[in-house]
């Protein structure tokens, strides 16, 4: 599934953007249809834009020896207002979800709240 589709003819290989403040501008080659792509990130379930990445899992691979060696860490965007992971992937995960990190509140720990 393609995460960006022209919105007038659903090309979604022969699209060209630029960037315009916090938005990109794109451009369909199919069509020449032009539209504003917003970059801020919004929850695919219920549409809000109260969201947080939270730190899940350290990817790992073979390293020497065959000993695991940390790689990066993943990602997963949470959706406060309606409890769901992985909220701007393709196939978010609807909640309710407990928030993460295991705790009860952990939103009350944020330094935005």
């Amino acid at each position: 599934m393609a995460t960006v589709v022209c919105p007038t003819c659903g090309e979604d290989d022969d699209l060209t953007g630029t960037q315009r403040g916090d938005a990109i501008v794109l451009t369909c080659g199919r069509c020449g249809a032009t539209w504003d792509r917003d970059l801020r990130l919004s929850c695919r379930l219920c549409g809000s834009e109260d969201i947080e990445g939270i730190r899940t899992s350290t990817l790992e691979e073979a390293g020497r020896a065959g000993v695991r060696t940390p790689s990066g860490i993943r990602l997963v965007y949470y959706c406060w207002s309606c409890a769901a992971s992985d909220v701007t992937s393709s196939t978010p995960d609807p909640g309710p979800h407990p928030p993460p990190g295991g705790s009860g509140d952990l939103r009350a720990l944020r330094r935005d709240s």
